[in-house]
């Protein structure tokens, strides 16, 4: 019981029982190219934080426990599940969300491949999909279907698009290599970078 902090005016507490956490912390990060500097609370996840102080809402809540992927986003290059990240220990790091992909009108060539191949139904998941898919292209610009299936194992699709989702990996995989775009030398012919420039 001992850990229990007194409740009432903290000025009023008696000496020796200072809280036992700090309530804010003080964070300074970049997400999505831009710097945010700022006091959050201690125990807001990284998710709420995008969503609730910065309106970045195309990171979704999902289980908001881990199982299901739809609130991916990448911290210094490396995909997280948000809603078990704290916001504070991202304190000197670079988040990227869905947001920070396209530049104005110009869809990323992950999102341009999943809007081509329909590799969504409801779209929910698709934010945290994509950033899957992201995570694994930053490392591996030539990835194997196995490769794509075991990167994005830890998203959850309710609508089963998984066929269509490890479809436009390999398809996002030869837009970013140039290989997918009709202008591109040794097109096959078979209509595969038709849209790939939209």
């Amino acid at each position: 019981m001992g850990s229990r902090e007194p409740a009432g005016d903290p000025a009023a507490r008696p000496a020796g029982t200072e809280p036992l956490f700090r309530e804010r912390v003080l964070v300074d990060l970049t997400v999505n190219g831009r710097r945010w500097r700022g006091e959050v609370p201690a125990r807001r996840t990284l998710l709420a934080f995008l969503r609730d102080d910065l309106g970045l809402t195309g990171t979704k809540l999902g289980c908001d426990t881990g199982n299901c992927g739809a609130c991916s986003v990448l911290v210094d290059g490396q995909l997280v599940y948000s809603c078990l990240v704290l916001a504070a220990s991202c304190d000197g790091r670079r988040v990227e969300t869905i947001e920070g992909l396209s530049r104005g009108d110009a869809l990323h060539p992950i999102q341009q491949a999943f809007l081509d191949l329909d590799a969504y139904q409801c779209g929910f998941c698709t934010p945290g999909q994509i950033m899957a898919v992201k995570a694994l292209l930053d490392r591996n610009p030539r990835p194997t279907r196995e490769e794509v299936v075991t990167a994005v194992s830890g998203n959850l699709c309710r609508c089963g698009a998984y066929p269509r989702i490890v479809a436009a990996a390999l398809r996002a995989a030869e837009l970013m290599s140039g290989e997918g775009r009709p202008d591109a030398g040794g097109s096959s012919g078979d209509g595969a970078g038709k849209g790939g420039n939209r």
